[in-house]
């Protein structure tokens, strides 16, 4: 979509983006046979600069062409690639790693998972829906989860990890999920 494209790009011209890979990916890539790592809606490369760091080839996708020229490191070992996810098609079986923080979007979720190789490992962490009763805030519901929906909607894998709780984040929805899962070898 040409106004996600821009307002990303405006967003990443504007502010400040954190540069140190997420605690989940940083806890639980090690699952991760070696090989080679998708990283979706990468943003600055945050997650993708960490798992090249250790010896992944990294796809790092994103919409926005200008988070993707602000990488949090040098891309060594990282193909950056400016594509909008509704286009951007996720080879079966192609990857070892799959991580997708900070970002929603239901259609992806059977191709994030056909996605992983046979004993690839899959880590996802977004934003979920407040309590009932509790304040929302500015967020739009199609953009958080519903309370259970990851560990439903990635059944098919084995489940590792999988919590929901505060987010901890001052800008963002009061609550987080977080799901680490591999794909079984049949």
């Amino acid at each position: 979509m040409r106004r996600d494209r821009l307002k990303w790009n405006r967003k990443y011209r504007r502010e400040a983006f954190a540069d140190q890979p997420a605690a989940i990916v940083r806890t639980y890539a090690h699952l991760a046979p070696m090989g080679r790592a998708l990283d979706v809606a990468c943003g600055n490369g945050r997650n993708a600069c960490y798992l090249a760091d250790r010896g992944f080839a990294v796809d790092a996708v994103d919409i926005a062409f200008e988070g993707l020229q602000r990488f949090a490191c040098r891309p060594t070992g990282i193909q950056r690639i400016c594509a909008d996810l509704d286009d951007f098609v996720i080879p079966p079986g192609r990857y070892s790693l799959i991580v997708n923080t900070r970002f929603l979007d239901r259609r992806l979720f059977p191709a994030l998972q056909m996605g992983l190789c046979p004993g690839g490992v899959l880590i996802f962490e977004s934003y979920r829906a407040a309590p009932a009763g509790a304040p929302s805030g500015p967020h739009r519901p199609e953009h958080l989860l519903k309370p259970d929906e990851l560990r439903r909607a990635f059944s098919r894998l084995r489940i590792v990890v999988y919590r929901e709780q505060p987010s901890l984040h001052a800008d963002a929805p009061a609550m987080k999920a977080s799901l680490v899962a591999i794909r079984p070898a049949n």
